[in-house]
């Protein structure tokens, strides 16, 4: 150290007590002021180099959550469009099946109609059937009398 900065702390605090308060730098924080005291030359630069090492450090973590932050959220993007796409090609597929299945229930129903109009005839044949074989009967007897 030289006889000059060995000097200096001892005569900052000398300056620094023989300031007013309005030639003191201060900090004004909002909710209160702060005065700060001149700090020797290799102190202040010292000061800011670690102030901005510390900038420096917390800027490139910054960088790197926003840089993830940024491809996280093209990502989303793609997987967001990709569902998007997928979600469209169900609801068509689905509007297909809702298709087919209305058609084959018609058919159901129509053979369920056939099915009836079958055992209705089968009953009506039925009964044309024993009138006939009746009228016969009565028609031999008739003959043989």
């Amino acid at each position: 150290m030289s006889e000059s900065s060995a000097a200096s702390p001892a005569t900052t605090a000398t300056t620094t007590t023989n300031m007013t308060a309005s030639e003191r730098p201060a900090i004004d924080t909002g909710v209160l002021k702060i005065d700060v005291p001149r700090l020797p030359a290799d102190i202040r630069k010292q000061f800011y180099r670690d102030l901005q090492s510390l900038t420096h450090y917390v800027d490139r973590d910054l960088r790197q959550r926003i840089t993830s932050v940024h491809g996280n959220a093209k990502l989303i993007s793609s997987q967001s469009r990709h569902i998007r796409a997928q979600t469209f090609a169900l609801v068509k597929e689905t509007r297909k099946w809702e298709e087919i299945a209305a058609k084959a229930s018609g058919i159901l129903k129509e053979a369920g109609d056939v099915q009836n109009w079958a055992e209705i005839l089968e009953v009506e044949l039925s009964a044309l059937e024993e009138t006939l074989r009746i009228v016969s009967e009565e028609g031999s007897r008739d003959l043989v009398t």
